[in-house]
């Protein structure tokens, strides 16, 4: 989603904690990729925002330690997350997309 949001592919670190993922930002953000850019940083578990004084890039964290109570496995609802938002054209151009929103909820309650 921030791929889309931003047009630059993110860094992605997997942790013991979980996958951390980091964008840098361009200088200049339009009104839909700033918006795509939050609806991206809403579906982790921690994000943030860092600014220096040489780079400028946003941050998502996705937590390892849920526990799942459902019988569809976290990791295959965000992989169903992940293939929707990167092939789907609303996804893509930022926009709203109610079937990425089921999405979101169905990976997030896979994590309860």
């Amino acid at each position: 989603m921030l791929a889309a949001a931003i047009g630059t592919e993110p860094r992605i670190a997997d942790t013991a904690s979980g996958i951390r993922i980091e964008a840098d930002l361009p200088t200049e953000l339009t009104e839909t990729a700033h918006t795509a850019v939050l609806a991206a940083l809403a579906t982790a578990d921690h994000f943030g925002h860092t600014l220096t004084r040489t780079s400028e890039f946003v941050w998502a964290e996705i937590s390892r330690e849920a526990t799942v109570t459902t019988t569809d496995s976290p990791d295959a609802a965000y992989r169903d997350l992940l293939a929707h938002t990167s092939t789907c054209g609303a996804c893509r151009e930022g926009t709203v997309c109610p079937t990425a929103t089921k999405l979101v909820r169905a990976w997030r309650e896979t994590r309860a």
